[in-house]
């Protein structure tokens, strides 16, 4: 069922597409840097964070401090021209970075899919996070990349473990009705 669940994740974005209605207790957030447009929760925060070509989008249950930390939520990573900014085109440092997720120490990978559509080339892990110091944390990460515009998307949704079963109630639908490349 798992399996299921994240391999129908992992082909459920949406591109160049007119922004649907939101469901209940949901409202668009849009990324117009980006072109992308994401649900934003009611009652959680969006910040975005970093330099102009490489924004970082925060969509989190809890306002971010200045520590930068936030408990459950949503990270949204833009790259554009990744070649000139990683030394890799968007596909092979989207399937780089993947190959490295949830291998760290204190890490267990649970979930890994990768697939192409068109010119998106996407990679899904799912892990769980314990490091000695802290509580266990899952994490999902989606690497989108756009082989025709060299253009990288890196989203990251990750909750306590204990909270992730209600959290992520929210974040596959988040995850699920991403829309890339639509015109806001």
């Amino acid at each position: 069922m798992l399996l299921s669940l994240f391999s129908t994740l992992a082909r459920a974005q949406k591109y160049n597409v007119p922004l649907a209605p939101p469901p209940i207790g949901f409202a668009w957030q849009a990324l117009p840097e980006s072109k992308a447009a994401v649900l934003l929760p009611a009652g959680w925060y969006f910040k975005v964070e970093g330099e102009k070509g490489a924004p970082t989008y925060y969509l989190t249950q809890q306002e971010i401090g200045e520590s930068g930390e936030f408990q459950a939520g949503l990270s949204l990573q833009v790259v554009r021209k990744a070649k000139a900014k990683t030394g890799r085109l968007a596909p092979d440092y989207a399937e780089w970075l993947m190959l490295r997720a949830g291998f760290g120490p204190g890490q267990q990978q649970l979930e890994k899919t990768a697939s192409v559509e068109g010119v998106f080339y996407k990679h899904t892990v799912r892990y769980r996070d314990a490091p000695p110091e802290t509580a266990a944390r899952i994490v999902y990460q989606l690497a989108l990349a756009n082989a025709k515009t060299d253009t990288l998307y890196l989203l990251t949704f990750e909750s306590p473990e204990q909270d992730w079963p209600e959290v992520w109630q929210l974040g596959q639908v988040m995850v699920r009705e991403l829309v890339l490349d639509v015109h806001l």
